[in-house]
């Protein structure tokens, strides 16, 4: 390795660019994966360059870990904490201190399916099992939480051709939208499964590529809007539970009702509904998934002297139809965790990216989708360090502070411990 001040050649001994990392956050990153995936997405350099296709995936985490710096000086980040690096001069004479355009170039040749296959690898399961992480489950089932939210991307014609733009009652909005769907534990608050796409693609339809990640053993909550029969049965052929909120509206006939005060009723078959109800059949005879309804209410907050406020009601559909295996008073609780999902996105929205109505800095859809892919890569690694430190002490995870731990991340970006044993 270069010593402080000395002058290093071009061809001796290993290129000082391979021995670049991503400080602590490297541990959840090697450099043996990030080769792996740019050997996959077959986006390596076909030619010695200085900027080669592991380095730029290291500089796309860096870039949104420093998310309010431009190019060159996410680079002088990430590299000038390295004692061969610190000064500019030692990174002239080594042929490392890119331009702009050179930066730009390289980000386009690693593309983004490169950092999505890296942020598909890292997400797995961090929940160990129920006496390892009794927080993380509940009666034997690992919990999980659905949702999904929109980022503001650079107003270009491309962004603007392919993401979509918001309209009101006002007209257009200002910036073109991005939408992404994200699974995860509510334990550990750990990514399970991402999908990224235009605005006009919804919610529910983008959901639908993350149940088969479900599995046995797994319990899914979710607000309203992804319940449906298709959703349900998709959940079911998974092998996991759900826990849904049901609309207002919802078609749950009375079935049963069950010693708890729960009931018994199912999610119609669309095409056997549309079918029979032609035929003004009763509606408790239409086919459908067999689910269990816990209804309960919340009070609002009002004066404590006073009579007291009507609450809203809350109607849960849930697979769990045992009553006496998993008990109405817990559902709740249950469905309300439901908000740990919620905090991950405020966590990615705030703490990485600066609030919800920043602007990412990519131009065109691809650049766009790597630069959201490098974000929900740098949040899994975040959350692996906050998991790590959590085993290690005993801790719940949610006793250990997201903010501080981005914080480490960014003061060590570039420590000499994060370089490749290469």
């Amino acid at each position: 390795m270069a010593r402080a001040g000395q002058q290093v050649k071009a061809g001796a001994g290993p290129r000082l660019v391979d021995q670049i990392g991503i400080g602590v956050l490297t541990a959840a990153f090697p450099p043996d994966l990030v080769d792996a995936v740019v050997d996959t997405w077959d986006v390596r350099e076909e030619r010695r360059r200085k900027l080669p296709a592991r380095l730029m995936a290291y500089y796309a985490l860096a870039m949104v870990l420093f998310m309010d710096s431009g190019y060159q000086e996410v680079w002088n980040k990430l590299v000038t904490g390295l004692s061969w690096a610190k000064f500019y001069r030692q990174r002239r004479e080594a042929d490392l201190q890119p331009s702009t355009a050179a930066i730009s170039k390289a980000r386009a040749r690693l593309g983004w399916e490169a950092m999505a296959e890296l942020l598909g690898l890292v997400m797995v399961p961090l929940a160990q099992g129920p006496v390892e992480a009794p927080w993380a489950y509940w009666r034997g089932l690992r919990k999980l939480a659905i949702d999904g939210f929109t980022m503001n991307v650079q107003a270009t014609a491309d962004n603007a051709e392919f993401f979509g733009t918001p309209t009101n009652g006002e007209g257009a909005g200002a910036f073109p939208q991005t939408r992404v769907v994200a699974l995860a534990e509510t334990g550990t608050r750990c990514l399970q499964g991402v999908q990224v796409g235009p605005l006009s693609m919804g919610e529910q339809t983008m959901a639908r590529a993350l149940w088969p990640l479900c599995g046995q053993g797994d319990l899914v909550v979710a607000d309203r809007l992804f319940l449906s029969y298709e959703d349900l049965r998709a959940v079911r052929a998974s092998g996991a539970h759900v826990i849904f909120r049901a609309k207002a509206d919802t078609d749950l006939p009375v079935l049963q009702v069950l010693p708890d005060g729960s009931y018994l009723s199912r999610i119609a078959d669309p095409v056997a509904s549309r079918r029979l109800r032609r035929r003004k059949a009763d509606p408790r005879t239409i086919p459908g998934i067999e689910v269990r309804v816990i209804e309960y209410s919340v009070s609002a907050d009002g004066d404590p002297d006073g009579p007291a406020e009507p609450g809203e009601l809350f109607a849960l559909v849930t697979t769990l139809t045992e009553h006496s295996a998993y008990p109405i008073g817990e559902f709740p609780d249950r469905y309300a965790e439901r908000w740990q999902v919620e905090t991950a996105i405020g966590e990615v929205e705030t703490k990485l990216r600066g609030g919800p109505d920043v602007v990412l800095r990519s131009k065109s859809p691809d650049m766009v989708r790597q630069e959201i892919y490098a974000l929900l890569c740098l949040y899994q690694a975040i959350r692996h360090l906050i998991h790590t430190a959590a085993e290690q002490t005993g801790l719940d995870p949610d006793r250990i502070s997201f903010t501080r731990t981005v914080q480490a991340a960014r003061r060590h970006a570039s420590d000499d411990a994060a370089l490749s044993p290469r």
